[in-house]
């Protein structure tokens, strides 16, 4: 007997929209899957190329062909390339700057600096910063040339290049190649600075009758202080040639610290300069200049006094010559300094020289030796017989240029005013 299959809905249903939505989220799942492993495929291949490429360049490639040197003059390119350790075939990229910078500097007290610059073909270019000469301290045992940055290039130096200025007493603790004057030398023998030496041989009278006394903290004590004066003598120097090279003032051919307060300088070998303290350089410098170009004879010789050029408006004169003064200009520091007035200048005479009002310069003939800066002021109140009148009958009065404004608070006149002439 048949039976009747009763069945609902008619047609086959599809499925669900949800299991639609599902299955379609599966099938983006892994999608992502798959695209991240062939990413990471991909970068794993691009690091192991680098990885090998990386060692490549640093053992077979970039090679250097080629060595370089500029910016030397003072030393064979053989030798410098010899100590700097780099050769024809070293990798271009593994040489170490602060390496070679170092042991150049080492060894070659004029470099004061190193800079790689590499190229391609592979080419390496050692472009050397040069040390440049402040000035030349003059010592019993030859000249020790000093650089810009304070550190000693050479000692023992008899014969020096042009343009080097030559420095009498100046003070030196220590006058070793590659000393920086200032730093504090804390081992080893050096030269003390004048008050240190008299105060150290106080100090060993007193040690011999109190024994417990701390000699390593005075001796500490001692070379800083020297290492002090030291700086202060090279901050002079350094102020003085930035002065000179500021006013364009030339032909210097010796210059004298041993006065601390009254700076000298000599002029072409015929005229000695007295500059006093290092206040208002510049100022003096164009006033002694101006007067040198168009108020002095061309081989005039003698003594400027322009210590208080700045602050009185008058630089003071005496013709004569000076070979003399310049013989008795010798080294100072040669051994340990004995404690002494550190003037370095002649004995005064016994004769002051009194000092016009107007504020030109003046020079006066005849009117004997000045003294140092430090003396300037006694000399212009006081006045000996028959000394002032024969600068009342002979002087003559040299105008200060129109061009030269007086330094701000350099002395009773004001900040910008203009000296103009009687």
């Amino acid at each position: 007997m048949k039976q009747k299959i009763i069945t609902f809905g008619g047609q086959r249903r599809t499925a669900p929209a949800r299991a639609q939505t599902a299955a379609a989220g599966s099938q983006k799942k892994r999608r992502r899957r798959r695209t991240g492993r062939q990413t990471l495929h991909y970068l794993l291949i691009l690091l192991a190329a680098a990885a090998i490429l990386a060692i490549l360049s640093l053992t077979v490639f970039f090679k250097i062909e080629k060595l370089e040197i500029t910016g030397n003059t003072k030393y064979a390119d053989e030798e410098i390339l010899a100590q700097s350790g780099v050769n024809i075939g070293d990798n271009l990229f593994r040489v170490s700057q602060s390496a070679v910078e170092k042991a150049l500097m080492e060894k070659f007290p004029y470099i004061e600096g190193v800079k790689l610059k590499r190229s391609f073909p592979p080419r390496l270019t050692l472009e050397i910063t040069q040390a440049k000469p402040l000035g030349a301290v003059n010592t019993a045992a030859g000249y020790v040339v000093i650089g810009r940055s304070g550190k000693v290039l050479e000692t023992g130096v008899h014969t020096l290049p042009e343009n080097v200025t030559v420095v009498n007493g100046m003070y030196l603790s220590l006058a070793e190649v590659g000393h920086r004057l200032g730093e504090v030398v804390s081992k080893g023998d050096i030269t003390y600075s004048a008050d240190v030496a008299s105060e150290m041989e106080a100090w060993r009278k007193e040690k011999a009758e109190k024994p417990n006394a701390k000699a390593e903290d005075k001796e500490k004590e001692w070379r800083t202080r020297s290492a002090e004066s030291e700086e202060e003598n090279f901050k002079m120097l350094t102020y003085l040639v930035e002065a000179v090279e500021e006013t364009g003032f030339g032909k210097i051919t010796l210059v004298d610290f041993s006065d601390r307060l009254n700076m000298r300088i000599v002029y072409d070998g015929r005229i000695l300069i007295e500059l006093g303290s290092e206040a208002d350089l510049p100022y003096k410098l164009k006033f002694v200049q101006r007067l040198l170009s168009d108020e002095l004879p061309a081989d005039y010789q003698g003594r400027l006094d322009a210590s208080t050029a700045s602050s009185s408006g008058q630089v003071w004169e005496l013709a004569r010559d000076i070979s003399e003064e310049l013989a008795k200009m010798q080294p100072e520091f040669a051994v340990v300094p004995a404690a002494s007035d550190g003037t370095g200048s002649e004995p005064e005479t016994s004769g002051n020289i009194s000092q016009p009002d107007n504020p030109d310069l003046a020079v006066i003939p005849g009117s004997g030796s000045q003294a140092s800066s430090s003396s300037s002021t006694e000399q212009s109140s006081s006045a000996v017989s028959g000394a002032s009148q024969e600068a009342s009958s002979s002087q003559t009065s040299f105008n200060r240029a129109d061009d030269l404004e007086v330094i701000p608070d350099s002395g009773s006149k004001a900040a910008g005013d203009t000296v103009t002439s009687d």
